[in-house]
């Protein structure tokens, strides 16, 4: 008898469910797009802890007459492909037939629906993938849809997913996606049974960005059109000073298909590497029309990914826009000086009428440095330095600058700071460089778990508090991480309706772009995809802070007294020899090594 067995339906469609439904999102994301396919101009979304316990929606869709709510159970079943052809011209989200019976083979799923010509519903309830009831039932015209106690029957997939809070950040960023590629349909979300947010239809898509987004969001967004055969792009690009720390502020849509585009991702930091700060990424929504057959949408089973025919050329109009559009309208950066750290006081080495500095300004304030250096010692701003009682015009070379239990790399003399970013120094045994971005990160990142265990976290009261509103991702993050701030010593406070004000800030943050930090810090957790325990979760959020906010950065020109004060605090930390991300604070280049170098061994 052979070895090579059939597999039940039944059997294929929970294989399938695990390619197709990953988490509640998938979910989410797969009926959505089927209410978008069925002309629904109205859809509401209701999830339970974070859609583990329930998920529901509902649309005013074309709905289904009883043989088709039938059919649409079965593995393959689709109104909109009839041959395997038909994929190369595509229109529609959707066209495998697999999402629904898949979701049906792994929880407890109920579907109602009704054309507008039929006078009764079809409602059928599904439990693991087998048929317990079917029947006519009363509904308004569309489909309502309820799944509940998703994985109930693979154990394995539910031990998988995370806390009800990151099931609801992912539905969050679903919904939204859906929601800015579908302006002119009505969108609804509630959470355990919350209404959390609503948005009516738009006339356009700036509309519907306003209402995913802040105001001061859309401010900082330029339209970009371009028209070309076989090629047609609609949308808007942030200015340079609408920026993230990473790329969830860029929306990608191919014929209203949200996808995921390496290509297209870089070549919008190829467009903005003129006009943006090192590490800093643009925000843009970008809607690209191309012909269907120059498309592949068939690659992946969640169709996240489209190939693309001829991609460069595409990628290379995209880019040449972009840059125009910067280099025309007078989109700019604000160009930053980076002269010696502070040195000079009050940036008076700038002109303070904006023409060029003259060089008898420039010598006369160079003339001035020492006089005013002890009182601009520490490159943390609004901090107090240790150092300030010193005579600035003290020779810090030759002298013992940590004390000797604590001078765990045997320095014995800073010689100074090489490439902008390394802190050159003599010690016992050759010579050193300091990392100065992963030291300062070693050294903010102690501080802030340190600041998890007092009872007391040490905060500093803001002179004027700020006001920020988030939206519904943002908001749930927030929600996932209010703890957590508050402990680091985080004054928030929540106002309602997603809005809240900061009115204190840790010790050792300074004040001035609180805000931002709150929100990059926000944007880098939501680019987190992986399960974190409270420990865990603790120790991602306090090296983002320390790496992406506060740390002193590689470029950063630092004086004799700030090198010292930077090599001090980091010989005080419990691990001063690597940064929250394993890279290493200092490297040593001992005497042996450079006596072989010159051939003197």
């Amino acid at each position: 008898m052979g070895k090579i067995k059939i597999l039940s339906d039944l059997a294929a469609n929970k294989i399938a469910a695990g390619e197709v439904v990953e988490r509640p999102a998938s979910v989410v994301k797969e009926l959505i797009e089927n209410a978008l396919d069925a002309g629904a101009d109205n859809i509401s979304v209701s999830i339970n802890h974070g859609g583990k316990s329930l998920i529901r929606i509902k649309d005013n869709g074309s709905g289904m007459d009883r043989e088709d709510a039938k059919a649409c159970l079965q593995r393959h079943a689709t109104s909109k492909i009839r041959e395997a052809e038909d994929i190369e011209g595509i229109g529609t989200l959707g066209f495998r037939g697999e999402a629904i019976p898949s979701i049906a083979s792994v929880s407890r799923f109920s579907l109602k629906t009704r054309r507008k010509e039929d006078d009764t519903a079809t409602a059928i309830k599904i439990v693991g993938g087998k048929i317990e009831s079917l029947k006519e039932s009363v509904s308004e015209p569309g489909t309502l849809i309820e799944v509940s106690d998703l994985f109930f029957n693979t154990p394995a997939r539910k031990k998988f997913l995370k806390s009800d809070a990151s099931e609801y950040n992912a539905v969050a960023n679903i919904f939204n996606t859906l929601a800015l590629g579908y302006a002119n349909v009505s969108f609804s979300l509630t959470r355990n049974t919350s209404e959390v947010t609503s948005y009516c239809s738009c006339d356009n898509l700036l509309d519907r960005i306003k209402q995913l987004n802040s105001t001061g969001f859309t401010e900082n967004l330029r339209p970009l059109e371009i028209d070309k055969p076989d090629f047609k792009l609609s949308g808007y690009i942030g200015t340079p000073e609408n920026t993230r720390v990473n790329r969830t502020g860029q929306k990608i849509f191919i014929n209203k298909r949200p996808v995921q585009s390496v290509s297209f991702s870089n070549a919008l930091s190829r467009a903005y590497e003129e006009f943006l700060p090192h590490k800093r990424f643009p925000v843009a929504i970008l809607f690209l029309e191309i012909e269907p057959s120059f498309l592949d949408v068939n690659v992946h089973p969640a169709k996240r990914e489209v190939r693309i025919r001829t991609e460069n050329f595409f990628v290379d109009i995209l880019v040449k826009a972009i840059k125009k559009e910067l280099c025309e309208k007078g989109i700019f950066s604000k160009i930053e000086v980076h002269p010696i750290s502070r040195s000079f006081p009050d940036n008076r080495y700038k002109n303070s009428t904006g023409g060029k500095v003259s060089f008898n300004r420039l010598k006369e304030t160079t003339a001035n440095w020492n006089e005013h250096a002890a009182a601009l010692l520490s490159f943390e701003e609004g901090r107090t330095s240790d150092l300030l009682a010193k005579d600035a015009s003290t020779q810090y070379f030759n002298r013992e600058i940590i004390e000797p239990e604590k001078n765990v790399f045997k320095v014995t003399k800073i010689l100074g700071q090489a490439l902008g970013t390394y802190i050159l120094v003599e010690t016992e045994n050759g010579l050193g460089l300091f990392d100065q971005h992963a030291a300062h990160e070693r050294i903010i990142f102690e501080e802030i778990t340190e600041s998890f265990d007092r009872k007391k976290p040490y905060s500093q009261k803001m002179i004027f508090p700020e006001t920020f509103h988030l939206n519904i991702q943002e908001n749930a993050l927030m929600e996932q991480h209010l703890e957590a701030f508050t402990q680091i010593g985080f004054g928030i406070n929540d106002l309602g309706g997603s809005t809240y004000s900061i009115d204190a800030l840790p010790a050792f943050i300074p004040e001035g772009d609180a805000i931002q930090a709150m929100k990059d810090t926000l944007y880098e957790l939501m680019a987190e995809s992986k399960p974190k325990s409270w420990e865990s979760g603790k120790q991602t959020l306090a090296a983002i802070l320390a790496c992406k906010t506060y740390s002193v950065k590689a470029g950063k020109v630092l004086d004799i007294m700030e090198m010292e004060h930077l090599i001090q605090k980091l010989a005080a930390r419990k691990n001063p020899h690597t940064c929250p991300h394993g890279r290493p604070t200092f490297y040593l280049l001992t005497k042996d090594e450079i006596e072989k170098k010159f051939k003197r061994k």
